[in-house]
């Protein structure tokens, strides 16, 4: 998410708020739990005049993890890139510009499987997403996926058109992977 104000830190702490209110229902409806940490001063990144980090529990790492985080960055970015605001005096200040990611899905996504995984290792969908993806549960496919099989796949011998693959004796670990004389996978 992305704000532009009119300068003065009224204006840019309110939409701040406004951001970081829509963050934490974001995460409320997921039904996840969360942590808003108010980002101390040596924290900040060099546009930042003030941050919020939210962060989601993480059952795997045992620890809670940054999913999201929203900052006032006043009129940093905006002398950069030569926003200006005309004020009701006609007056053109530099604008004040928020920023917020909303979610980090692939960070989002970890918490809400580690979350909600279930001792038969299905995941329960939370409802909010349920109209979304049409289940309650996300469970093991049934029946077996198609395979690719490509250059680095094992491939069966003797199939049209690919010559005989060469034997190898194992190696220490086990047998080898890849005939390194034919650039082919063996079995």
């Amino acid at each position: 998410m992305f704000g532009v104000t009119g300068p003065g830190l009224e204006q840019s702490s309110q939409l701040l708020e406004e951001f970081l209110s829509l963050q934490m229902e974001i995460l409320t409806e997921l039904g996840l739990h969360f942590r808003v940490l108010d980002m101390p001063t040596q924290e900040l990144g060099l546009p930042a005049y003030r941050k919020f980090d939210i962060e989601a529990w993480m059952p795997g790492r045992g620890r809670f993890g940054e999913v999201t985080s929203a900052s006032n960055c006043t009129d940093f970015q905006s002398r950069r890139l030569h926003i200006m605001f005309q004020t009701e005096a006609g007056e053109l200040q530099f604008a004040h510009t928020v920023n917020a990611t909303a979610c980090a899905v692939p960070r989002l996504l970890i918490a809400l499987l580690e979350s909600n995984q279930q001792k038969d290792g299905s995941v329960l969908v939370p409802p909010a997403l349920q109209p979304y993806l049409g289940t309650d549960r996300i469970t093991a496919p049934t029946h077996v996926p198609l395979q690719y099989i490509g250059p680095n796949q094992r491939r069966k011998p003797g199939l049209p058109g690919q010559p005989a693959l060469h034997a190898q004796a194992p190696g220490p670990w086990g047998p080898p992977l890849l005939c390194l004389c034919c650039l082919r996978v063996s079995h």
